[in-house]
């Protein structure tokens, strides 16, 4: 499971959607869930963050320098499960890096969301071509919305 938002760090929608997955996929005995989160650690999490000059750069090249190395930790998984954009092109990278499949959930679109160009500067364009890239090629997509 690939997602920016895992607790205590909750802020949306998408990240009491996947603390919730995950709770339930726990209950299955034979699936076994290991949680990739952005920002500070977490005992139940292999959690990513960025460090000195690079944590004050923009939040969608963040994301990218993220998503890329959560990727490269991802070689010995069946399949790569990303939430919302920010972590989508890590599950995108792992699905090519180790040809697995890469299941992504969708719950906004960055094109149904303008003041995000605001939000993340030049960082919408690379938000939405992340976007526009994982859901393209993703094995599989799971709506959780309809917008």
């Amino acid at each position: 499971m690939i997602t920016k938002e895992w607790p205590p760090h909750i802020y949306g929608g998408a990240g009491v959607h996947v603390s919730n997955l995950v709770t339930a996929l726990a209950e299955i005995s034979d699936i076994a869930t290991k949680v990739h989160c952005f920002g500070p650690r977490r005992e139940d999490a292999v959690n990513y963050e960025l460090h000195g000059d690079l944590a004050s750069i923009n939040p969608a090249l963040q994301a990218l320098l993220i998503d890329s190395d959560i990727a490269s930790h991802l070689g010995s998984v069946d399949i790569a499960h990303s939430h919302t954009w920010y972590a989508n092109l890590a599950g995108y990278l792992a699905s090519k890096m180790y040809n697995i499949p890469h299941v992504v959930t969708a719950h906004s679109l960055e094109p149904l969301r303008p003041w995000k160009a605001e939000q993340l500067g030049g960082g919408y364009q690379i938000s939405s071509w992340a976007e526009k890239i994982s859901y393209e090629s993703a094995d599989a997509i799971i709506a959780v919305s309809d917008g």
